[in-house]
């Protein structure tokens, strides 16, 4: 009776097990999309500010698709236009996805803000934007460029020029180098129609050529093509009236994807250059940096949602005007971060910083701006913490049951220590085989490891036969290595190996969830970890589910390998003997 109940005991654990990893899914899948359809708390409506005068006449904004910093670097027009005007990096949020990161540019918003966070928003942006605000002061705003533009920008637009794009995403890369042609050809003659306003020209071209080939010579030369059609726009502008900004959404890894952290996605060029822009190198900006400047550069008001500020120090303007952006600037950033501190649950902290910088911002001091913004930027991202923290406190009783509830299983090894440690170590042989498949594939915890979206599916179907292989090898080895053990022993190493598979796995699930949720309702988690954490739910599914044969087929090996070596032995006894 004893066998049986420890039989019985056994099998629960393994069915324990499989539930875990069918709930597992379930939780991904409640995850990937909270993420993908995260609904932001933070558009609050909200009165436009003041704005100064205007410093240029017209904005033409370039925005090359995929943009790689150090590849920007060896461009030799827009080399050219660095030497003329402000050159600096940008560093970009996360995640670095096309959508989101033009929401950034056009709104001075975070992603967080915004709510944009993926290229499958399918709504109009309901953040604020310097699109709108220009539109508003009865400016020519145009958008010449393929893509999304029209859909997420539409009403903030008075005329969206747009550009044909190949049909199939697999196009060659002719087919986008005539597409980026064609943006340069239409956006001389917007040019030529609109000698004032804001006009956006996009190229992307370079962003699907670094799909599909990665960031090799496909990408480089069609970057050079559109860094010859940047000079010629740049020809055609008065340096009198206008401004140009040439920048990127985000850069990519050498493969080619994007939406991740890694350095050569997340930082960016910014070049400006014309009238009213003081040259030289500057340090590392924001994104949300380059909507307030277009707004001060155009005398606008700074889009209510924005995050940023206006990069006063690289413009050439008398003290009096810069002093009248900054409070401006500052009234913004006020009426924003009242209402994000209300959306948090906290009391006010950005009238009282602008209190003590106000007189220092209307002088147009010089690092006022910047003083001031950072110091808000600093408490605001301590309110956001201090109720990541309130929650955290929240969710720790039931994260800790998470975490010690299975301890109860190993109660029963209690005074067999060796047991357990046997099929332990064969545990952690999982993860060395599932992580050498996983990084010595190339891979990191981040968007980043695939080109496109469509191969997001298969991405992840190859991380759950990944964790099926490595866990089947884990597990065989483990049945080979207790062959000569009663059978029952071994198929209690192999259910305890699939119980510490399963156990390891699910206290860096629970560890993700004790820091943020499954659901984020008023902020994104860390990415990085998010990713990780949707890699461990899915080994959890495959290896939960999968624990339920491979204790039974261990055992069959078991079983095997004993009749096997009772044969040999019985063989070599019955030569020993001279039988036939």
């Amino acid at each position: 009776m004893a066998r049986v109940g420890k039989i019985l005991l056994l099998v629960l654990v393994l069915l324990i097990l499989a539930a875990i990893g069918y709930q597992a899914r379930k939780v991904a899948v409640i995850g990937w999309e909270s993420v993908v359809g995260y609904q932001t708390p933070y558009l609050t409506r909200l009165p436009r500010g003041s704005a100064a005068e205007p410093l240029a006449r017209r904005v033409v904004l370039v925005l090359v698709d995929g943009l790689r910093l150090d590849v920007s670097r060896n461009l030799a027009r827009l080399n050219e236009l660095q030497r003329q005007g402000a050159a600096l990096s940008v560093r970009v949020g996360q995640p670095s996805l096309s959508y989101p990161s033009w929401t950034v540019i056009a709104s001075g918003a975070w992603q967080e803000v915004s709510g944009v966070t993926t290229n499958w928003h399918k709504e109009e942006v309901q953040v604020d934007t310097v699109f709108r605000a220009a539109r508003d002061a009865g400016m020519p705003v145009v958008v010449v460029g393929g893509g999304g533009w029209e859909k997420l920008y539409g009403s903030h637009l008075t005329e969206y020029v747009k550009v044909p794009w190949p049909e199939d995403e697999s196009a060659p890369p002719e087919a986008w180098a005539r597409m980026d042609e064609e943006s340069f050809h239409l956006a001389i003659r917007v040019l030529e129609e609109h000698p004032e306003g804001l006009i956006l020209v996009y190229f992307g071209g370079t962003d699907k050529l670094a799909h599909q080939y990665g960031v090799g010579s496909q990408y480089r030369e069609e970057v050079q093509r559109v860094d010859a059609s940047i000079g010629r726009l740049a020809e055609q502008l008065d340096p009198e009236n206008d401004v140009l900004i040439v920048t990127a959404d985000h850069g990519h890894v050498d493969r080619g994807g994007h939406g991740g952290w890694e350095p050569s996605v997340l930082r960016v060029p910014l070049v400006m250059v014309g009238k009213a822009i003081r040259p030289g190198v500057y340090t590392e900006r924001l994104q949300v940096d380059i909507a307030p400047t277009i707004a001060a550069l155009l005398g606008l008001p700074i889009p209510v949602h924005a995050q940023g500020r206006p990069l006063v120090e690289m413009l050439d303007a008398p003290a009096d005007v810069k002093g009248r952006i900054g409070v401006n600037a500052g009234l913004q950033l006020v009426g924003f971060y009242d209402a994000y501190a209300h959306a948090l649950g906290v009391r006010p902290f950005a009238g009282e910083v602008l209190t003590r910088y106000r007189e220092r911002l209307a002088q147009g001091e010089e690092g006022a701006l910047s003083g001031m913004w950072a110091e808000i930027t600093a408490r605001a991202q301590a309110a956001r913490a201090k109720r990541f923290w309130r929650e955290r406190l929240l969710r720790l009783p039931l994260a800790l049951g998470i975490a010690l509830l299975p301890v109860l299983y190993l109660l029963l090894f209690r005074r067999r220590l060796r047991q357990i440690l046997f099929p332990l170590s064969f545990a952690l042989i999982y993860f060395v085989f599932y992580n050498a498949l996983f990084f010595g594939q190339g891979y990191t915890w981040s968007l980043s490891a695939f080109n496109s979206e469509n191969q997001i599916k298969a991405f992840f179907n190859e991380r759950l036969l990944d964790a099926a292989l490595s866990f089947i090898v884990a597990g065989l080895l483990l049945s080979l290595a207790s062959w000569k053990q009663p059978l029952l022993q071994t198929l209690e190493r192999m259910v305890t190996f699939a119980f510490f598979v399963g156990y390891l796995l699910l206290l860096q699930v629970d560890l993700f969830y004790w820091l943020y949720d499954i659901r984020y309702p008023w902020a994104l988690p860390d990415l990085r970890m998010g990713f990780k954490c949707h890699i461990d739910l899915l080994q959890m599914m495959s290896t939960g589910l999968l624990g339920v044969v491979l204790a039974p087929l261990g055992v069959l090996v078991g079983w095997g390998m004993q009749r096997w070596r009772k044969t040999q032995v019985a063989q070599d006894s019955s030569c020993a003997t001279g039988g036939p």
